[in-house]
């Protein structure tokens, strides 16, 4: 390896945990051993349904800029949707750069792997020459995904019968999909039918295997005696079963150790050959009637490393828990991730926002593609920062972390950004990493759901003591806020005033005009009382055509300006009306005792002598 730095992007997805866990320990060694390789993991829980939460789930594959990384490597063995895979090839050959596909060939891509074939075979040909097996059931993988793994092991149970001389009656393969409900949705049909067991299933992957066992022994068939199983991947889960089952070791860690080397030297433009093949081990153990290959100090320490973790692990979830669900707004609820970053099994964790979901937190809705990463993302902390997307994560963050594993956060398809961590944690192997991160989606709609309850009851509550015309205070605000500005003026200023306003002839303008000139006239006079009283002031519509304002007692010219103002719009207005004002004042010094309500009556009834006299005077 030269002297340069190499920028790797690796796409992966957690469908096998225990294989991501052991693919992600391979990684990490190798950027442990070679300082100058910063390596970005994009991983995620997607399927092979290709449904919207596979959609929100990939969509972390598109967060990189490849043009900005000097190689890719693909674990397409584990990226299942055929599209997904389809969609990467595209994106690395638009941007120029080699790339390395594990476990399934790529076009352009040089192949990293096992021979499936050659594994398998070793498996089926220890059960019939060890065993004396010669009635065989074949569990396949997927055979039509596009992924050769599923049919190259099937190619090699049939050689394995072949030449062992099988007879093609002796002989039944099953296709499947891999998952562990195959093989006990296998044993539940072959009771059914009341089929005759035969010498031996042969699954293509631990997980059908371990699905066969579990079925099984629930209905009282003993493995080996009334059948053999086997299972191709030597899970932990595989080691711990009992009876312990006979399966296919291949080194994952050591297979991405060599799929980094890989794509290292295609950097540094070395010839490489266009597939690599790694090791692989038969382990035949008590489920095909050997002897368990598994240490029982081996079998001891795992189970009380589990143990353990698992313990500190929902101590460590109940704490979140309760802190995530107590938080109020973003900024507590980075900071109970940060607190309890230890659950996540990493020194750094980042919680990255997408601009148009922070920027719109508080809506019920965006009118915006909401399905993919905005332009900016938010790193949400302390304080917020925001930073091109293209970027990952902003600087001096991006530059000291070597090794980063990318996680999107969505809420169904809403995408919420994603989360960045530089470290491994036993809960990836254990599906427990799915579980934080639906757990931690929901508390982040939830603050937002918060904020918009918040929110909601503020307007219904600003509804509830406005009138809706004016936007003035209602009777309902007088309740609430006009003892309180009534009391508040007295104590700051030794006084207050009450004025009481009313509109002369309104009944003619909407009579004469109609009842939108009438609004207009009652909004006019809200719009002079607003210009002229002081911001400390309670103004509000009383009712109908009146309305009342609480003022700074020594405001002694208020009524004067208020007057004033209404002979100005109607010298300016346009409109074919013009506003009257008739408004009684009341002063209240500190030494009075009057109550507000009987302040604003003695007001009404000095407004409503100087109408008369108007009236009057005519």
């Amino acid at each position: 390896m030269t002297g340069r730095t190499y920028r790797i992007a690796y796409f992966t997805v957690d469908w096998n945990y225990e294989l991501v866990d052991q693919t992600l320990h391979g990684l990490k060694q190798y950027t442990d051993t070679h300082r100058n390789v910063i390596l970005r993991i994009f991983d995620c829980f997607g399927t092979d349904q290709g449904n919207d939460k596979d959609k929100s789930e990939y969509r972390i594959f598109s967060l990189p800029d490849l043009s900005t990384f000097d190689g890719a490597i693909i674990l397409s063995n584990q990226v299942i949707l055929q599209s997904v895979r389809d969609e990467l090839v595209r994106r690395i050959d638009e941007a120029g750069i080699p790339a390395v596909s594990i476990g399934c060939p790529l076009p352009g891509c040089v192949l990293v792997g096992h021979d499936n074939r050659a594994a398998q075979k070793a498996v089926v040909d220890h059960v019939i020459r060890e065993h004396n097996a010669r009635n065989l059931v074949y569990l396949t993988g997927n055979l039509y995904n596009n992924c050769p793994e599923g049919p190259e092991r099937l190619e090699g149970f049939r050689d394995s019968c072949r030449e062992n001389n099988i007879p093609s009656e002796n002989i039944q393969i099953l296709e499947k999909t891999w998952r562990t409900t195959d093989g006990a949705e296998t044993v539940a049909q072959w009771l059914e039918e009341d089929f005759p067991l035969p010498d031996a299933f042969i699954c293509a992957n631990d997980e059908m295997a371990l699905g066969m066992l579990e079925a099984l022994q629930e209905n009282h068939i003993k493995v080996p005696d009334d059948v053999i199983v086997t299972g191709y991947d030597n899970l932990d889960s595989a080691v711990l079963s009992c009876p312990r089952l006979t399966s296919l070791f291949c080194d994952y860690q050591e297979l991405n150790y060599r799929a980094m080397e890989t794509v290292i030297d295609m950097v540094d433009e070395k010839h490489v050959p266009s597939t690599v093949y790694g090791n692989f081990q038969l382990v035949a153990s008590e489920s095909c009637g050997c002897a368990d290959q598994a240490l029982p100090d081996t079998i001891r320490d795992r189970y009380f490393r589990q143990t353990r973790f698992l313990r500190s692990f929902y101590l460590l979830q109940e704490q979140l828990a309760e802190e995530l669900f107590e938080a109020n707004n973003l900024k507590d609820l980075t900071a109970a991730v940060l607190r309890n970053r230890g659950i996540f099994g990493c020194h750094d964790i980042f919680l990255c926002i997408n601009d148009y979901y922070f920027d719109n937190y508080e809506k019920a809705e965006w009118t915006q593609d909401s399905e993919s990463y905005g332009a900016e993302m938010v790193l949400a902390g302390r304080s917020y920062i925001r930073f091109p997307t293209h970027q990952l994560l902003p600087e001096p963050y991006l530059s000291r972390e070597r090794f980063l594993i990318f996680y999107p956060l969505h809420y169904n398809t809403y995408s919420i950004g994603y989360i960045a961590m530089d470290g491994l944690s036993e809960a990836a192997k254990m599906n427990l990493h799915e579980s934080i991160f639906n757990f931690l989606e929901i508390a982040i709609e939830n603050i937002r759901k918060k904020e918009l309850l918040r929110r909601f009851n503020e307007m219904l509550d600003n509804m509830s003591v406005h009138d809706g015309l004016t936007q003035l205070y209602n009777r309902f605000g007088l309740e609430r806020y006009g003892e309180e500005t009534f009391r508040r003026m007295i104590k700051k200023y030794g006084s207050a005033q009450v004025l009481f306003t009313d509109m002369d002839e309104m009944k003619m303008i909407n009579d004469t005009y109609g009842h939108e000139a009438g609004d207009n006239a009652l909004c006019a006079v809200a719009t002079i009382l607003r210009d002229n009283c002081n911001s400390e002031d309670f103004i509000m519509r009383y009712g109908g055509d009146e309305f009342v304002v609480i003022a700074i007692g020594t405001d002694t010219d208020l009524r004067d300006r208020i007057l004033a103002a209404a002979n100005a719009w109607n010298q300016n207005s346009g409109y074919p009306f013009k506003l009257g004002l008739s408004v009684g004042v009341v002063q209240c010094p500190k030494k009075d005792k009057r109550s507000l309500d009987d302040c604003i009556k003695e007001a009404d009834s000095l407004m409503y002598e100087i109408k008369t006299e108007r009236k009057v005077g005519r």
